[in-house]
């Protein structure tokens, strides 16, 4: 069966680094066929924090999927709104603050101007963000598709996630989510809009989220194989197909 894992960060600094030939192994050992790339948030504001290393950060995810064919690069808008001529070359966005940290002016001029692209090209768009603004970010953008990361346990808790059931341009990725957590959004949201990631960044982080162990846990909900073939990888590649070029 056909595996993607669509939440990875790639990086080269000291600070936090995974590697392409680290992931590529780790997808290998789970048997996975490829992954959605994005930075790490310590490269585009919370270490370093300026639009050249937000610049660097992205192209080194764009130069990983221009070497792997099997990856899906996805472009980390930060509040500045960098829009960099390659923008056309990634297929989705990654959108992510927590809220301790900078916001983003929803109302500012750069804001609207790279909404409008994304909409445009009908980009699936990984938010974490607090539950105000998710739902904020939603309601403003009808028929884009928005991926919730780790069933919602950063943007508000999982069990705050009801709102989005019956919506039908809200996902919901696995990443790192306990197991009682997937079974809620499982039960409550249908297979074509639950997605699996592992969010690994290699051994820097602080929990085992490595595609094996997150792979392991999907297993464990018992769904049929047209479920799981959906939630492994039929999904994001739909949705990454239906991206305009």
């Amino acid at each position: 069966m056909r595996i993607i894992d669509a939440h990875v960060h790639l990086g080269d600094q000291p600070h936090k680094a995974y590697t392409l030939d680290a992931l590529q192994a780790d997808l290998r050992e789970a048997g996975a066929s490829g992954a959605v790339v994005f930075a790490f948030p310590e490269d585009m504001y919370r270490v370093t924090d300026s639009p050249a290393s937000r610049t660097a950060a992205n192209d080194h995810v764009l130069q990983a999927a221009r070497r792997d064919p099997n990856l899906y690069p996805f472009y980390f808008v930060w509040n500045d709104y960098l829009l960099p001529d390659t923008f056309d070359e990634f297929v989705g966005i990654k959108w992510h603050r927590h809220a301790d940290e900078p916001r983003y002016d929803y109302d500012a001029p750069g804001c609207h101007a790279i909404l409008k692209r994304i909409r445009a090209r009908k980009m699936p768009v990984t938010l974490e963000e607090e539950f105000d603004e998710t739902v904020r970010f939603v309601e403003r953008n009808p028929g884009l598709p928005v991926i919730i990361p780790h069933c919602g346990g950063l943007n508000g808790g999982t069990d705050r996630m009801s709102v989005f059931f019956d919506n039908p341009d809200v996902y919901f990725d696995t990443a790192v989510a306990p197991l009682d957590a997937l079974q809620w959004i499982v039960q409550n949201v249908p297979a074509e809009r639950i997605i699996f990631g592992s969010d690994v960044s290699g051994t820097s982080m602080p929990f085992f989220n490595f595609p094996t162990v997150e792979l392991a846990k999907v297993r464990q909900l018992g769904l049929g194989d047209r479920e799981m073939a959906l939630i492994l990888a039929g999904n994001i590649d739909r949705l990454v197909a239906g991206v305009e070029r």
